[in-house]
């Protein structure tokens, strides 16, 4: 006997429920995060630049589906979701800044040294001595690019501001995310100048500092125990590590689902043998912070530490926490453009700022050296230059970070040049923009 069209139709939504399920089983992680990274840039942009969720939401997570994205900001945070499907939640705190909570029965761990100053933006008493032959290079480098443009460029020669531009709605008060950038100020922050008595030479506390070996306890019995400092800063420890973005890797996965982002990168097993492959890693600089972090724990914080080596030298910089408390030395690094280029002189100067040595010295020379397998394009959580840049004089080196942020320091022209912004990765013409500064300097 034929089933009755009621049957027919309940089987067939029975089926469709279970397809749709299904379907949403298999897209649930990536939902996850999406509505994460959402949640966590939301939240920094609105409290930290003080803009409004529906300019976010149009000119910063318009790409890939962010925009479908549903935001609401409370007193203390913002939250995000798809059509109410796997709400994701990131806490702002005064002076830290916003922490996404990745798991919801860990605790909020709580940031303590964290400078007074930690993200303020007043202004920081900057020399200005505007170059107006500089106006065609700066319209350059503000032109729009797929996805936005430039946000903020600062040139600084022999110290002073000689060029600068912001976009609208942005100035020199406006603290801009450097990504990646981060991992530069991780590096440097491992070079900062302690007293190390036993050794003769700068060179010898650099070796002592970076052929440190079995790094963590759970690390002995396996490949990884011969893993030195040294290669973790040159990203070639041989960790296993998938960086892409947009989709299921171990970086989204670290920085939308964990709340101990270290811990998820030093659990990584060994892949290659250590420093012969180059394979660039968020973990591997979250990993650096978590040394850093273990090795400062009788006599500093992380955050005391970060100020002591930063403080003076960027006021407004500020490095937001995960859940467990460490900063996200990977990605998470704010600051004024004009502080990010003063980071860039530091650089310069070889570490050394307003007549204090704060690195050891020769460490930034450590930072420049090539590491193996990188082309000769990457040093120690930094950049070297690239074939595609041949404007660029080969004594450069830059920090670098997602949707084209770039501080290059030039110690031949005694010359910086920051860009910050937000659009497609891999869209702005610092050729035409580098080329454009040397010019007419």
């Amino acid at each position: 006997m034929a089933s009755s069209p009621q049957k027919r139709w309940f089987t067939f939504l029975v089926l469709l429920f279970l397809v749709l399920f299904a379907a949403f089983l298999w897209v649930r992680p990536l939902l996850n995060i999406g509505s994460g990274y959402a949640a966590k840039h939301a939240c920094s942009c609105h409290f930290l630049q003080g803009r409004a969720l529906d300019e976010i939401s149009e000119h910063d997570l318009n790409f890939s589906v962010l925009g479908y994205a549903s935001l609401s900001a409370g007193k203390n945070g913002v939250r995000a979701s798809f059509f109410g499907l796997v709400p994701r939640e990131a806490i702002y705190r005064e002076g830290i800044g916003c922490t996404l909570i990745n798991d919801e029965e860990a605790p909020l761990a709580e940031v303590v040294g964290v400078a007074a100053g930690a993200g303020e933006t007043q202004m920081s008493g900057d020399t200005l001595a505007y170059n107006p032959n500089l106006a065609t290079a700066l319209d350059l480098g503000m032109q729009p690019v797929e996805g936005g443009g430039a946000r903020g460029i600062v040139i600084l020669q022999d110290g002073v501001v000689i060029g600068e531009r912001y976009a609208d709605g942005y100035d020199e008060n406006s603290l801009l995310l450097g990504w990646s950038m981060t991992k530069t100020l991780t590096g440097l922050a491992w070079g900062f100048r302690r007293p190390l008595d036993e050794f003769t030479s700068d060179a010898d506390v650099i070796k002592a500092i970076t052929k440190r070996e079995r790094l963590y306890p759970e690390w002995a019995g396996d490949a990884r125990a011969k893993i030195e400092l040294a290669e973790l800063m040159r990203m070639h420890s041989g960790l296993a590590w998938n960086e892409g973005y947009g989709s299921l890797t171990d970086a989204t996965i670290m920085l939308h689902e964990h709340s101990d982002m270290s811990a998820y990168a030093a659990a990584m097993p060994a892949q290659h043998p250590t420093g012969e492959v180059w394979n660039y890693s968020s973990g591997t600089t979250n990993i650096l912070v978590d040394l850093l972090e273990k090795e400062l724990a009788l006599e500093a914080n992380i955050y005391e530490h970060l100020s002591d080596v930063f403080g003076n030298i960027a006021p407004s910089l500020l490095i937001e926490p995960d859940q467990s408390g460490s900063p996200v030395g990977s990605s998470y690094g704010w600051a004024t453009g004009r502080d990010w280029a003063r980071l860039g002189q530091f650089m310069l100067q070889d570490g050394v700022w307003q007549g204090d040595t704060l690195l050891q010295p020769g460490w930034v020379d450590f930072m420049r050296e090539p590491a193996a397998g990188g082309d000769g394009t990457y040093g120690g959580q930094l950049w070297l230059p690239s074939p595609d840049m041949p404007s660029l004089p080969t004594d450069a080196y830059m920090m670098r970070g997602f949707q084209d942020q770039r501080v290059f320091i030039i110690p031949s022209r005694n010359l910086v040049i920051a860009r910050l912004g937000h659009n497609v990765d891999k869209r702005t013409d610092f050729e035409e923009l580098v080329a454009a500064v040397l010019g007419v300097l």
